[in-house]
């Protein structure tokens, strides 16, 4: 699934398998599906490029501008996450009934809370996890709706099976993930604690209606592997995931004539 974008792209990367012997590779390919059944290591990783948010130029000529620190507030229309180099598998679903793993353990992913505490990056060794601020500066005199997007610009493997994308916008948060594929308990339902990804291609679209000037919108954004999925399997291995997120606007009006 290739989308030639111009959007600045995050870059997903699995970790890839090569250089083994015959009698080695047979040997992690055992391991690797004794540890996926026992959910004690991953077996899968992802090598992550930057993270790039953009406002695009639309969006930027009516003063929309990000920044990640709230005491030193550089504007600007484009942030990158930092990288993640190695990252196993986590879950999500601690203290549910779908993993036995509980609240607290290493391979669970933190509280929401712990997530939006540090402003920038706040990466743990096996997730991505960025907040930043979205605004509008300058003596403008209009509103606009701001529309946001996470996009899938290239896939492989299958990687995007096994893909969570979390948005926690001003404290409430959404996990998104694709359906249940044919090798989930209910194909083509939703997986559990989660809401689907817009389209093959699109993870999420929010609109932020009636943006006016010095509004802010806390956003942080989650990524990991669901270890817990069952396509986190070897099918993935050496699979992939290129991610990108764009503001833009649409609707821009003049406040005054809204008043009137």
């Amino acid at each position: 699934m290739i989308n030639k974008s111009n959007l600045a792209e995050k870059v997903v990367f699995a970790s890839k398998a090569g250089k083994l012997s015959r009698t080695t590779r047979l040997g992690i390919i055992i391991t690797a599906i004794l540890t996926f059944l026992l959910f004690a290591i991953s077996f899968y990783g992802l090598e992550a490029g930057n993270f790039t948010f953009t406002v695009d130029e639309l969006a930027n000529d009516v003063g929309i501008t990000l920044y990640d620190n709230q005491l030193e507030k550089e504007f600007t229309t484009r942030l990158f996450a930092q990288k993640v180099d190695q990252a196993d598998g986590m879950t999500a679903l601690c203290g549910t009934g779908y993993t036995t793993r509980p609240i607290g353990h290493e391979q669970c992913i933190p509280s929401d809370e712990e997530l939006v505490s540090v402003d920038g990056s706040n990466n743990g060794e096996s997730y991505i996890a960025y907040t930043f601020y979205l605004t509008m500066v300058g003596p403008s005199n209009y509103m606009t709706d701001v529309v946001s997007t996470v996009d899938i610009i290239q896939t492989s493997m299958g990687a995007e099976e096994a893909l969570r994308v979390r948005v926690i916008i001003d404290g409430e948060g959404t996990t998104y993930a694709m359906r249940q594929s044919e090798m989930g308990d209910n194909p083509g339902e939703l997986e559990p604690y989660t809401e689907s990804f817009t389209t093959s291609n699109l993870v999420m679209k929010k609109v932020f209606s009636d943006f006016v000037p010095n509004e802010v919108k806390k956003i942080t954004i989650v990524i990991w592997y669901e270890g817990e999925d069952a396509d986190h399997n070897p099918n993935i291995w050496s699979g992939g995931v290129k991610l990108a997120m764009n503001f833009t606007i649409s609707n821009t009006r003049n406040i005054d004539e809204e008043e009137n």
